[in-house]
């Protein structure tokens, strides 16, 4: 009977083949995730990043209840990875810098465009002066080259004495020049009252009295050093106003034709 109930015992607890099975497969699975994550370590140390995978990535098993494995990149792999992410902004703001450049070269080249324009206008400008100026000078000089010469024949001259008019002389010369818009009011309302016809000098006096002298000679040696004198103030004078430009008109005709060229 003994046999019997030992045998029954054996018989009523028989080992579980699904049981049996399961445990291989856990086995199997434990061993085949601890083969992965040593392998990815491996590889990751390596730098192969073509078998760089976490653990997680293994499919769940209900067997598998261990933490789960994480494996980082390398530092080749994250340098290659941030690079690729570079490129796109550096992309970008190459782009943004051509257009800024291309803008600032077409602003540079108005402003030398305009820096030109200015200043050819200045050089034309101080060539119409210099044209002026020339005329000037060579105006005041003529003039003072004319009083020069009558200056020496005022010195040279000797003097002639004025001669009185007679009242019909002075309503005669008065009948004559009155065309000429001499006011006839003013004659005595001055200490003198003077104007010229054909070469002669009249003079109206304020007491009422008129002379006649030839133009251009002294009526004495005190007119004639009056007259002398005056001439040299104003030849002075008109020296003054004779001014040269220190800049070269070939300079400026050169800058012109060299900023006209550009």
């Amino acid at each position: 009977m003994r046999e019997v109930e030992v045998a029954k015992g054996e018989l009523a607890a028989p080992p579980s083949t699904t049981r049996i099975r399961k445990k291989i497969m856990v086995s199997a699975v434990s061993s085949q995730a601890a083969t992965s994550n040593s392998l990815a370590a491996y590889t990751a140390l390596n730098g192969d990043d073509s078998s760089q995978q976490s653990a997680s990535n293994v499919p769940p098993n209900d067997s598998d209840h261990g933490p789960a494995t994480q494996v980082s990149l390398s530092q080749h792999a994250l340098d290659r990875l941030m690079a690729a992410l570079k490129q796109v902004p550096d992309a970008a703001q190459q782009a943004v810098d051509a257009l800024s450049q291309a803008g600032g070269d077409r602003f540079q080249a108005h402003m030398q465009a305009m820096d030109r324009r200015v200043e050819l206008m200045k050089i034309n400008t101080q060539l119409r002066m210099l044209d002026w100026r020339e005329e000037t000078n060579n105006s005041l000089a003529s003039t003072i080259k004319s009083m020069q010469e009558s200056a020496i024949k005022w010195q040279n001259t000797t003097p002639v004495p004025a001669v009185q008019l007679s009242d019909a002389e002075i309503s005669a010369i008065l009948k004559k020049v009155a065309p000429l818009g001499i006011d006839r009011s003013k004659i005595g309302g001055a200490d003198t009252y003077s104007f010229g016809d054909d070469g002669k000098i009249y003079t109206f006096l304020k007491d009422g009295t008129a002379w006649v002298n030839e133009g251009g000679v002294p009526t004495s040696e005190e007119q004639k050093q009056r007259g002398y004198q005056a001439y040299q103030d104003s030849m002075l004078y008109l020296t003054t106003r004779i001014e040269y430009s220190s800049v070269s008109r070939a300079d400026l005709i050169a800058k012109r034709d060299a900023l006209t060229d550009q």
